[in-house]
């Protein structure tokens, strides 16, 4: 056998090794010790501190996420960004109540621990982590796009109840984008293969590791009705950072300074409801009910929006005048009966008051009205509702089933489920 044929056949020994770990499952490995070595099979490590129960976790929170990678790669691409709204997607199916990412920025300007951070949030456990590895290899007949990520979740007293890392590599193949991922919205599709893989990678990587977060099983009214988020805006503007909007104010969780904005845009145009939203949008990050109320009256007044009622709705909820908010979410719902929000909110406030089965109709329509739309959150929201209030009634059990069989129909996610795609051979 010549020497050529030797180094032949080697170099196709390795491309099958890798061409068969890039459609393997990862091996799930729990350890005391974290490895750094690289394994040919994709392997997922995790640790769970002895003192960690999911159900005294309400609500989690998403932190800081440094950046190890190395700078010159993939310089276009905001990773952190990236990879904190790929956790906040994947964190949901988890029945965690969460913080909007906004929100927690707004509040990490001013807190510099952890411990302040979850205090002025209200919350009780933060998700901190470390991007390790976030490249392209080359290699002779195919390319590799690696997303390394190491997670961390620390409770009030700064202490790791969970740890997870993992790598994923695309190799010669590479996973689609789960449901979860497609409907974040974030990852919107790109012209760039290059990126494209990348972002695959992010959503897989980040998919992966919170696999092995326990899941919270305990999920009470009185947490879903606290921690509920506010409406969001109907529109999807693309949005860059350089723009001085208050748009982007309010994105990056500079409420006050958004609501300066609008009030000086106004003068000039002060029937823009769509910019009156959003100003009461901003007060109510700021916890300025009353104002946020008012301000979302006036957008109402201008147009009858059921997404500016839904706010009216969330104000007039926070200010414990229940029968305006509920008359509000109806109105809103008599506008478009798809409003997942106002079922949802609706039906909280109905269980709160005791009046299960009509709450429990108001779930389900925001679970169904919700998988029309991709917003998963949503209806696992609602199918964790309906959980709650079938241990007394035969007619919410059928509900909840339903709507299970509904969301599993539609977010089962397998690694297996791709296909490899062809190797360049050429020069071999």
């Amino acid at each position: 056998m010549t020497f050529k044929r030797v180094g032949y056949n080697l170099l196709n020994t390795i491309l099958l090794c890798f061409l068969l770990s890039s459609c393997q499952t990862p091996k799930y490995s729990k350890v005391n010790n974290f490895s750094q070595s690289q394994n040919i099979l994709p392997q997922v490590q995790y640790s769970l501190s002895e003192n960690f129960n999911p159900n005294n976790i309400n609500c989690i929170a998403i932190g800081k996420i440094k950046d190890n990678s190395d700078a010159s790669e993939y310089k276009s691409l905001d990773k952190i960004t990236l990879i904190r709204h790929a956790i906040y997607g994947h964190l949901s199916p988890k029945n965690y109540q969460d913080i909007e990412l906004h929100k927690v920025a707004f509040v990490m300007k001013s807190s510099n621990t952890n411990q302040l951070i979850l205090k002025n949030l209200d919350c009780d456990a933060l998700i901190e982590g470390t991007i390790t590895e976030f490249k392209n290899d080359f290699y002779l007949a195919y390319s590799s796009t690696n997303v390394g990520l190491t997670l961390f979740l620390k409770d009030k007293n700064n202490q790791i109840l969970w740890k997870a890392s993992h790598t994923a590599k695309s190799r010669a193949g590479s996973v689609p984008f789960s449901p979860i991922g497609l409907a974040t919205g974030f990852f919107t599709a790109s012209s760039n293969t290059e990126e494209e893989i990348a972002f695959q990678m992010i959503d897989t990587v980040v998919r992966r590791i919170l696999k092995t977060l326990p899941e919270k099983t305990n999920v009470k009214n009185k947490n879903q009705l606290k921690y509920s988020s506010i409406p969001k805006s109907k529109t999807s503007k693309k949005i860059t950072k350089k723009e001085n909007s208050p748009e982007i104010l309010f994105a990056s969780g500079h409420y006050g300074e958004a609501i300066d904005l609008i009030n000086k845009n106004l003068k000039s145009n002060e029937n823009n409801h769509e910019l009156l939203f959003l100003k009461g949008r901003s007060q109510l990050m700021l916890n300025e009910y009353e104002n946020a109320a008012s301000t979302f009256l006036d957008a109402i007044a201008i147009k009858i929006d059921d997404n500016y009622l839904n706010g009216l709705g969330y104000a007039y909820t926070k200010l414990n005048q229940l029968d305006k908010a509920l008359a509000s979410y109806n109105k809103a719902i008599s506008i478009n009966n798809k409003n997942s929000y106002a079922y949802f909110n609706s039906g909280l406030l109905l269980e709160n008051q005791g009046i299960n089965r009509k709450a429990a109709d108001y779930f389900y329509s925001a679970g169904t009205s919700s998988l029309l739309v991709k917003d998963f959150k949503m209806a696992n929201n609602a199918y964790n509702a309906l959980q709650r209030l079938s241990d007394q009634e035969s007619y919410v059990i059928k509900k909840r089933k339903r709507l299970k069989e509904l969301i599993e129909e539609l977010t089962v996610f397998d690694d297996n489920n791709f296909k490899i795609v062809k190797v360049n051979t050429k020069g071999i």
